[in-house]
């Protein structure tokens, strides 16, 4: 998508954006913490959608705020970012220190950490430049992985039987995503597994009566022709193909389906069970 498209997609969207959004409150200039007019929120999104799309890795990552503060993704992946400091004050100095390890270990020309990276850490944010992050990774049907925060992978290690060697397969994955690769492949089917890691872990999907950013972003994947994929050492999206096309207006009509502006709890949990479990039962606790 080139400039003027998304320029065009998302003036024609801003109503409805409005309308959805109450508490974000965009006719309101947002909240005190991401304060902007819609065209500085625009123009916010933009940058950080030519990011997210050419990013090195030709993958994105999804999870809580924290894994942007994860020195070792960090290290590894990178911030798709729309600026030249992170998002958070208190990560710059390891935002610097990170790269001076970057040029250490490629003194001909490391990747910068901030800008084409693969997790989201962004000035000015809005539910419109996380749409945007998506739809910088779904138009080029790059992957898109799940990280875990510390406390869910504690709660993955609660879970799951740890081994006291490493596969070799799963070596990679550890150096990437931390503790979650070093289990033993379970008895159970794999989706069981994080079946039991969602229950243990609601928040995830839902916390303090509302929906978490990653619903947003899972209905994204699902309306768009992704599919789950899980594994014992991580769960990741990759294109299927089929799918509505992906625009901004589309991916707000996706979202009023499942209820999500209105909070419908049931019909959005039936929608997440369906598309991770085909079982519109199997996240129904969640929640309540």
């Amino acid at each position: 998508m080139n400039k003027a498209e998304f320029f065009d997609q998302l003036t024609q969207a801003a109503s409805t954006y409005d309308q959805d959004n109450e508490w974000f409150g965009f006719q309101r200039g947002g909240p005190v913490w991401s304060r902007g007019t819609w065209i500085q929120f625009i123009l916010s999104a933009w940058k950080l959608y030519q990011n997210a799309a050419a990013n090195q890795l030709q993958m994105i990552l999804l999870g809580d705020t924290k894994i942007r503060s994860d020195p070792t993704l960090l290290f590894n992946f990178g911030l798709a970012a729309n600026a030249k400091a992170p998002q958070e004050d208190k990560d710059r100095l390891m935002v610097s220190e990170l790269m001076n390890k970057r040029r250490g270990l490629a003194p001909g020309g490391a990747v910068k950490i901030m800008g084409p990276g693969s997790i989201l850490s962004a000035k000015l944010w809005s539910p419109a430049l996380n749409d945007a992050l998506m739809l910088g990774g779904i138009h080029g049907h790059q992957e898109f992985h799940f990280a875990l925060n510390d406390s869910e992978q504690a709660a993955w290690r609660e879970i799951t039987t740890q081994s006291g060697s490493v596969n070799p397969d799963f070596a990679k994955r550890i150096a990437q995503f931390g503790e979650i690769a070093r289990v033993k492949s379970p008895a159970k089917p794999i989706e069981g597994v994080w079946l039991d890691f969602f229950h243990r872990v609601p928040r995830v999907f839902w916390e303090n009566g509302n929906p978490r950013v990653f619903v947003r972003e899972v209905m994204g994947l699902k309306f768009f022709g992704y599919k789950p994929i899980f594994t014992p050492h991580e769960l990741g999206f990759a294109y299927r193909g089929g799918g509505r096309p992906p625009t901004f207006m589309n991916y707000l009509l996706a979202l009023r389906e499942v209820g999500l502006e209105r909070r419908d709890r049931p019909t959005i949990m039936r929608h997440l069970g369906e598309f991770f479990f085909n079982d519109g039962n199997a996240l129904g606790k969640i929640g309540a």
